[in-house]
């Protein structure tokens, strides 16, 4: 009786210890991060894309994303949203509700990060306060140096709001540069959809 209570209590510590090291490397793996394959969102446009977060910059249609979805911090390097492509779709101007459009869909890379400090109405999302000012849990400010910006935007449309669902890299038109720094990472181009990690994240979600 005595060696069944044993291997029953050693199955019982073993299970636990099983629990706490996946619940351990979960959070790791996310830091609080939230990192959805697919969802609402808004989007923006921006310049000078050329010394991405990631450390890699791309000849095709590519996005800085918010820094609650992108997975690190300015100065730690690229998070586990580097690489990854997304489908983006508007369906709204958020300062102009009576606009219906044309509006379209484009496949981005993410390569870089639109941090909370300074992007506060459209990257300010946070673990406390999940959605922007325009209620928007992500947001991707899309790069006009490659020319997404002027695929996406309707004219006289600079800031929209839609949907986006995570692609293979296949759907993506485009090719990488060189690494910038070390640490520079894409991983995510050939990784599984979220919740598979690729670069993984640095530092804890804003």
């Amino acid at each position: 009786m005595s060696k069944i209570v044993f291997f029953l209590q050693f199955v019982a510590v073993a299970t636990i210890a099983s629990c706490l090291s996946v619940a351990d490397v979960e959070k790791r793996a996310t830091g609080g991060y939230v990192q959805n394959p697919s969802g609402t969102a808004s989007f923006t446009h921006y310049s000078g894309c050329g010394q991405p977060a990631c450390g890699v910059a791309a000849s095709g249609f590519t996005a800085a994303v918010s820094q609650l979805t992108f997975g690190s911090a300015p100065g730690l390097g690229a998070g586990d949203a580097c690489g990854r492509c997304f489908a983006i779709t508007a369906n709204k101007d958020p300062f102009s509700p009576a606009f219906t459009g044309p509006f379209h869909t484009i496949v981005v890379k993410v390569t870089d990060l639109c941090p909370v400090q300074g992007n506060q109405e459209w990257c300010g999302q946070s673990q406390s306060n999940p959605n922007n000012q325009h209620g928007a849990p992500v947001h991707f400010d899309i790069c006009e140096d490659t020319g997404g910006a002027n695929a996406f935007f309707p004219s006289g449309h600079g800031a929209l709001t839609g949907t986006y669902t995570e692609v293979s890299c296949s759907q993506w038109s485009g090719s990488d540069g060189g690494a910038l720094f070390n640490g520079a990472c894409i991983a995510g181009e050939k990784a599984g959809n979220w919740p598979a990690v690729g670069c993984g994240n640095k530092g804890t979600a804003p």
